[in-house]
């Protein structure tokens, strides 16, 4: 396969995981807010964001295995992503037009249903159809989507608000800017997928992985789960504590900008209003240097291994969070971000290039989905217990939840140094497996 054709496979096959990434920074940064313009406590919001990780935790595992198991005439693992970039699409544009709580707590589970049935075997699909030496490359690149799909969204209302049409407030309900970001990435979810369904065209698997009921699905699960592979589990500390990290980062770095940093006295001065935009410009910026950091994570990764990246990686998070008890104006902040961005790029990528050599190609989509486990999980505990942990021991104050975030980076930094790195492939079969990749690419291209 020629360089131009490779990087055109590695653009097409990521296109609707970048849809599916604006999909899903639409949710993250307004769900909040939906929730509250519909009579919601701010002390409900971590029990109503609960979908978001109990459905990965549930539909991950079931759909990856599915798309093991599956091949019809539209594909593998495509028809998940489809399916659920139709079902997204739909309650993305119900979201923002919800008239009770209760609908918009209905409507926002049934969205994290369709964004895990359409990003479940998207891990899975790199493995299948890169070879070995380039699946960190492809990795890098879901985790650049993954940054440039939240800046689209982050940006969508502002964008928005520059277009005469569109009024940037409403008397009741939800910002008509806000409404119309909606339906602009429900779009962009939908035809992004689309366009990855029509441009790459996937291999069948080996005719034994179709012959498994459909039936034993969960007899399948639990046995993967028993069977799991050694670098899997040495991997579920470190992500169990680097998502407790992420947790308190998503949940409380914007208004601990505003209030703890920034000295905003309540929720209702301009301060606080301020301080919010500037919030958002920051995680613009930590965004931008993850979109920077993946770029970079490939060539180091062959120099100095990916164990040891991934691990100087959440460091960089950790110095960044720590450091924001030393900050007490806009613009340092912005070093901050460099930490967080530089771990970020990490998080989303060297895991699971770390994980994949290690799975039988029949099996990568079941295991991809329980290693979401160790991601969902933690989301789970935190929602649950870190209302109490706050009040009893951190008093409320937002500045402290997120130096524990950095905390918990660090540990997991320090876990990491225990993983042991699956040797790698020779390089003869390195170009062997590419080889054969490139001659199934070409029978499917014919």
């Amino acid at each position: 396969m020629s360089d131009n054709a490779n990087y055109r496979l590695l653009a097409n096959m990521n296109i609707g995981f970048w849809g599916a990434q604006v999909a899903n920074g639409l949710q993250t940064a307004n769900a909040s807010a939906i929730f509250e313009s519909l009579g919601a406590e701010a002390s409900q919001l971590p029990l109503l964001w609960l979908g978001a990780p109990i459905m990965g935790l549930v539909v991950q595992p079931i759909i990856g295995e599915l798309s093991d198991c599956t091949w019809c005439v539209w594909g593998r693992r495509q028809p998940f992503f489809v399916t659920g970039a139709i079902l997204g699409f739909g309650m993305i544009i119900l979201m923002p037009n919800s008239t009770h709580l209760w609908q918009a707590v209905v409507i926002y589970w049934l969205l994290q249903f369709g964004l895990n049935v359409g990003t479940a075997p998207a891990r899975s699909f790199v493995g299948d159809l890169l070879p070995s030496a380039q699946r960190t490359l492809g990795y890098s690149i879901q985790g650049f989507c993954i940054g440039l799909g939240a800046i689209a969204a982050s940006m969508l209302p502002w964008l928005l608000e520059k277009i005469p049409a569109v009024e940037s407030t409403a008397e009741v309900g939800v910002p008509t800017t806000i409404c119309w970001a909606y339906y602009v990435g429900a779009v962009l979810y939908l035809v992004s997928a689309l366009w990855t369904y029509w441009t790459v065209k996937e291999a069948p698997p080996a005719p034994d992985v179709l012959e498994k009921p459909i039936g034993s699905v969960f007899k399948r699960i639990a046995e993967a789960f028993t069977q799991m592979p050694p670098i899997m589990r040495q991997l579920a500390g470190v992500q169990l504590f680097t998502w407790f990290g992420v947790y308190c980062t998503f949940l409380y770095l914007p208004t601990a900008i505003a209030i703890n940093i920034l000295g905003a006295p309540n929720k209702q001065s301009p301060d606080y209003v301020h301080g919010i935009e500037w919030a958002g410009i920051c995680i613009a910026f930590y965004n931008l240097i993850c979109l920077g950091t993946s770029l970079l994570i490939t060539p180091l990764s062959r120099r100095w291994g990916k164990v040891t990246i991934y691990a100087v990686c959440l460091m960089c998070g950790t110095v960044g969070l720590l450091s924001l008890a030393l900050i007490h104006s806009r613009y340092p902040i912005l070093l901050s971000m460099v930490g967080i961005g530089i771990a970020w790029a990490g998080i989303l990528s060297i895991p699971y290039a770390l994980l994949i050599d290690s799975l039988p190609d029949e099996r990568s989509g079941v295991y991809m989905g329980l290693f979401n486990c160790f991601l969902a999980l933690p989301q789970i505990v935190m929602s649950l217990s870190f209302g109490w942990i706050m009040t009893t021991f951190l008093q409320s104050d937002r500045l402290w939840a997120l130096l524990l975030g950095g905390v918990f980076f660090g540990i997991s930094a320090l876990l990491m140094l225990r993983v042991t790195e699956p040797e790698a492939i020779v390089e003869s079969e390195v170009e062997s497996e590419t080889i054969n990749r490139d001659k199934n690419l070409a029978a499917i291209g014919d």
